[in-house]
């Protein structure tokens, strides 16, 4: 079986741009999905161009921040103050704009485009284009792109709409409680005895420490630094090898 494990949220902070890094260079983890609005983009664009990224996607965000979009040009998409709306209320939401969600997600991809960096995938920040307000826009935008993607049903049934390559699965438990070295290899065993020759995708989301920055911006906090201690320990590269689970990136697809 192959293995994608992708590290979410790179840009958010130096601390997780740090800690993907880290992951690289154990050798696991071997993509990641790049934020283009969050106080750490700058310092994730500098490592990237220092050789330091081997495979880099975007990570589409429209749940965090503020649209690299003219807040009036995507008034479905933001508060008052030109804020996207949290997951919570815009996954709510019975009136968001389609060709919004596709000018801001083009947005963001050029953007990363003119920083330099070859995106190679897509997928987006808390599963914006898995629910149904934002999951038809999704699909069209990365329709035209062209790029692979994450799945998108694993909240919303159904991807027919999608022409682009994808992973055969993809499983969000490697989170939260579900950060565990025996849940891991119990996830992965699992995956393995379905489609032993398949690629499955877990998500990852590791961080050096719980900055104070951080703490600002996500509530997913220790566990990121658990997550980074697991992804750099040489046992679980051992275990990998030993069970015939090949680690690979989207460039694979």
């Amino acid at each position: 079986m192959k293995l994608i494990l992708n590290a979410d949220d790179f840009g958010l902070t130096e601390s997780v741009n740090l800690g993907i890094i880290d992951c690289f260079k154990a050798g696991m983890v071997k993509s990641t999905t790049i934020m283009m609005n969050q106080p750490g983009t700058q310092h994730a664009i500098e490592l990237y161009h220092k050789g330091l990224v081997p495979e880099v996607g975007l990570h589409f965000t429209v749940t965090a921040g503020k649209p690299l979009t003219s807040p009036e040009l995507v008034p479905s998409l933001v508060d008052e103050h030109g804020n996207f709306f949290s997951n919570v209320t815009l996954f709510d939401k019975s009136d968001v704009n389609e060709d919004e969600v596709i000018l801001e997600l083009n947005a963001q991809y050029q953007a990363a485009i003119d920083a330099g960096l070859k995106i190679n995938h897509i997928d987006s920040h808390h599963f914006g284009g898995v629910f149904q307000p934002l999951k038809a826009a999704f699909a069209r935008a990365a329709n035209n792109i062209g790029l692979p993607v994450r799945r998108i049903d694993n909240i919303v049934s159904g991807q027919d709409s999608l022409l682009v390559p994808t992973p055969d699965a993809f499983d969000m438990r490697f989170f939260d409680d579900g950060v565990s070295l025996t849940g891991l290899q119990d996830l992965l065993l699992s995956h393995q005895s379905i489609m032993p020759n398949g690629t499955v995708e877990l998500m990852c989301h590791p961080a050096i420490s719980a900055s104070d920055e951080l703490r600002s911006l996500s509530s997913y906090l220790i566990k990121r630094v658990e997550e980074h201690a697991l992804l750099t320990d040489p046992a679980l590269r051992q275990w990998l090898s030993d069970n015939g689970i090949e680690c690979i990136g989207f460039d694979h697809l």
